[in-house]
């Protein structure tokens, strides 16, 4: 679980302080990490899709100016298109499942010279508190839904079980861990690649993976 309100939380604290404890990401100062409650298993991968929870704040701020924290479900976020900080993708390629750590990002690496009035002032850094509660190795199955239909139905047997299987394996993941719309929303997925298939072995297999975990 997110761990409790404040239990963590460095919001408040002067910047100076907290990046004394942190280590270079990049090796140009942009990017400060400090690993809070460590994770385990491989670092996110690139193009993956992740599940988070996270808060932002500004220096000697104890309220963050933005945070889903207190969302019991949140939303599944693509690297590369849902998460839009900079710093904030590089800091979530270093992290593993579980992780809990807390970043500071030098203006380039977050809201830039001009910042982003009225909430962030211009030439702000800021603090990031995250953590990995999981995520999906999406970068196969973004590319295979992204074909179309005729692409799909031409693309190996091979390709379209793996895809098939990569969101079945994390519905169950995200069912176990009583996420259940997350669970819902790979299954749909499933459902329609198997409904638009027109692999005549795909639908079986299927429901033998379903079988096997129910």
């Amino acid at each position: 679980e997110y761990p409790e309100s404040g239990r963590f939380t460095c919001g408040g604290y002067p910047f100076e302080l907290l990046s004394q404890q942190m280590d270079d990401v990049l090796g140009d100062g942009g990017v400060l990490k400090q690993v809070v409650q460590p994770g385990e298993g491989p670092p996110v991968p690139q193009n993956a899709s992740v599940l988070i929870r996270y808060s932002g704040f500004l220096e000697y701020s104890d309220h963050p100016f933005e945070t889903n924290a207190n969302i019991k479900y949140p939303q599944m976020m693509k690297l590369g298109r849902d998460v839009t900080l900079a710093g904030l993708e590089l800091g979530l390629l270093t992290m593993k499942k579980g992780e809990f750590s807390r970043f500071l990002f030098q203006p380039q690496y977050a809201y830039g010279e001009m910042g982003c009035p009225p909430i962030i002032p211009a030439a702000a850094m800021v603090l990031y508190e995250v953590q990995i509660l999981d995520f999906l190795d999406s970068g196969q199955v973004d590319d295979f839904v992204t074909l179309s239909l005729e692409e799909q139905h031409t693309a190996p047997l091979s390709t379209l079980l793996e895809v098939v299987n990569t969101l079945r394996s994390f519905g169950n993941r995200c069912f176990n861990q009583s996420r259940h719309d997350n669970a819902k929303d790979r299954y749909k997925q499933v459902n329609l690649l198997v409904c638009q298939s027109k692999k005549k072995h795909l639908f079986l297999y299927s429901c033998v993976l379903f079988l096997q975990y129910f």
